[in-house]
């Protein structure tokens, strides 16, 4: 039996001054090719939500894009899903959302996955696209900065590769501990030991093939080119959200460093011959590790708060890195 559409829902908000407010608005039903969402949870993504914060606005926006609920509603023309199907898509934190049915905004939850696990698969496939670029072959030394959600996940996806050491680094050591439960061979915390000592020892002094830049800090690109080898990669992964470092060429110039921009909305949503790789495969792929245990993302949720301490969740998030990493939001 279908749910009876609301009247009203209830959805985060956050003002130019950046006061994050829960606030009614008003439910419609899905016009044609789209259908209506109840929402069960959703994911802050702490990367791109806290620095669209520090961003100069002049107006309202509504956050999120990792929301996984049930359809109550489809609109005209709708052929591949029905009411009652669970699915993961990009709508923001609101009780209730609206999407077009399309491959790379909509993607089916498979059988045994809850809802929780399911709001992981858009910034798994973020973190899948950056470990593409990054081409990890067997046998090479790889290090991912920055143990957020993002890193984390990468990090997980990069253990596959075949990388000869994979090496995690964060200030906070509890985020380091999860790393080390996903798959890092080595876990350094630069306030604790000298990474670049570190580094020379675990590479017997060949140093970094490739560096999976998570944290979204462009003023570790120093020190990354520092460890990296003549030929080396580094991948920026993270959201960097216009902050500035000053950097000497002369060093990256020497080494002959590859430096990748790796921007997941820049991820096709059709494939070719030369990549393959669509938003809506990965996010797909992402879903199917999960639901066959490859990927555990379980043990990142570090909260659970409903929709209306939307606010407090930011707060943990910016304040408190070393209790918070996987923030939920219930519907």
């Amino acid at each position: 039996m279908a749910t009876p559409i609301p009247k009203t829902g209830q959805r985060v908000v956050v003002t130019p001054e950046n006061r994050v407010e829960t606030r009614e608005f008003p439910i419609n039903p899905p016009g044609p090719g789209a259908v209506l969402i109840e929402t069960g949870c959703t994911l802050i993504s702490a990367g791109t939500e806290l620095g669209n914060q520090e961003q100069r606005r002049d107006r309202d926006y509504t956050p999120g894009y990792s929301n996984a609920g049930r359809i109550i509603a489809v609109g005209e023309g709708v052929q591949d899903y029905r009411v009652g199907d669970r699915v993961l898509s990009l709508g923001e934190h609101a009780t209730h959302v609206v999407s077009s049915v399309v491959p790379h905004r909509l993607r089916p939850i498979p059988e045994g996955v809850s809802d929780e696990e399911a709001a992981f698969g858009v910034l798994g496939s973020v973190a899948m696209h950056g470990v593409r670029k990054a081409r990890i072959e067997l046998g090479e030394y790889a290090l991912v900065t920055g143990m957020g959600v993002v890193g984390q996940l990468a990090l997980r996806l990069a253990a596959g590769t075949g990388a000869e050491a994979l090496i995690a680094v964060d200030l906070v050591d509890e985020r380091l501990k999860k790393a080390r439960e996903g798959g890092a061979t080595h876990a350094f915390n630069p306030k604790r030991v000298d990474l670049k000592v570190e580094v020379e020892r675990v590479t017997g002094g060949r140093w970094l093939d490739v560096t999976v830049e998570a944290s979204g800090y462009p003023d570790l690109l120093p020190a990354i080119f520092d460890l990296s080898r003549v030929g080396g990669r580094v991948v920026l992964l993270g959201s960097i959200w216009h902050r500035r470092v000053e950097i000497d060429f002369m060093d990256f110039h020497l080494k002959e460093l590859v430096l990748v921009g790796c921007h997941q909305p820049k991820c096709p949503i059709h494939p070719t011959g030369l990549f393959p790789w669509t938003q809506q495969y990965n996010r797909g792929q992402i879903l199917t590790m999960i639901a066959d245990g490859r990927i555990d993302v379980k043990g990142l949720i570090s909260h659970r708060l409903p929709g209306a301490r939307a606010g407090e969740a930011y707060r943990l998030l910016r304040d408190e890195r070393d209790r918070a990493l996987g923030v939920i939001l219930t519907w």
